[in-house]
């Protein structure tokens, strides 16, 4: 008797070989790479921020500056990367519709 469970359901697309137009990999891949820069250049900065030896305040005011920077920079490239997974769901429910008949 198979095992069916519904645990088990979110997991079985990754058993499966994605098939999606290149360009569809390119922009992951392109908005993967920019949002890794962001996360580097803030951790480069933030670490100089804390290295600094300054006074306390400033480097308090510098750091929020930073953090606003940095949530404001990453937001584009974490919304385009959410639109692009619904396009891989879509694309991927597409492919299993058409493979169930």
């Amino acid at each position: 008797m198979p095992h069916s469970s519904a645990a088990h359901e979110p997991f079985a697309p990754l058993t499966q070989a994605a098939c999606y137009p290149d360009d569809l990999l390119d922009e992951i891949q392109t908005a993967l790479a920019a949002l890794a820069d962001v996360e580097v250049r803030f951790e480069i900065d933030r670490k100089h921020i804390a290295a600094w030896t300054g006074p306390d305040s400033l480097q308090k005011r510098f750091g929020a500056q930073l953090e606003q920077r940095h949530q404001r920079e990453r937001e584009p490239y974490v919304q385009r990367l959410s639109d692009l997974q619904h396009r891989t769901m879509r694309i991927m429910a597409l492919q299993n519709t058409g493979s169930a008949t």
